[in-house]
């Protein structure tokens, strides 16, 4: 069984969104963490009801941003399945996946029109080309 090869600057996209939404992730846990501990204590301190808690109500964002950033989704979502998912659900319910399928729409058309990142794209792939045809011959010699 052929297993189907990863298109190279699919991959480079994949990589690119996770670590972007890794950092994102990061940014969030720094900011959540003390303000947790910050809201805790004032639930204790003021005897706050469960639908009163500060506390619980970050756990309810922290659940929506989990969800918004969907850190280990699909990263290799197409336009033409964003645009399905965009006249199905409210505009609340954009998630990061989706800003970067709109902002890789706007490069490939940029791209189509022979802008700045065609000759960008091209200059990579000339150079990518270059570190895969020195790795090959001696890949060839094992």
């Amino acid at each position: 069984m052929n297993e189907p090869v990863i298109a190279r600057w699919a991959l480079i996209r994949d990589m690119l969104v996770f670590q972007v939404k890794l950092a994102m992730d990061a940014i969030r846990d720094l900011f959540l963490s003390p303000v947790s501990i910050i809201c805790g204590l004032v639930d204790i301190l003021k005897g706050h009801s469960l639908s009163q808690s500060y506390f619980h109500k970050l756990m309810r964002f922290g659940h929506k941003t989990d969800s918004w950033l969907n850190l280990f989704g699909n990263h290799n979502t197409g336009a033409e399945h964003i645009n399905v998912i965009d006249s199905q659900k409210a505009k609340a319910d954009v998630n990061v996946d989706q800003l970067f399928s709109q902002v890789e729409s706007l490069l490939k058309e940029q791209h189509g029109k022979g802008g700045l990142t065609a000759s960008a794209k091209a200059t990579i792939d000339r150079y990518l080309n270059k570190i895969v045809e020195t790795k090959t011959p001696s890949d060839k010699q094992r």
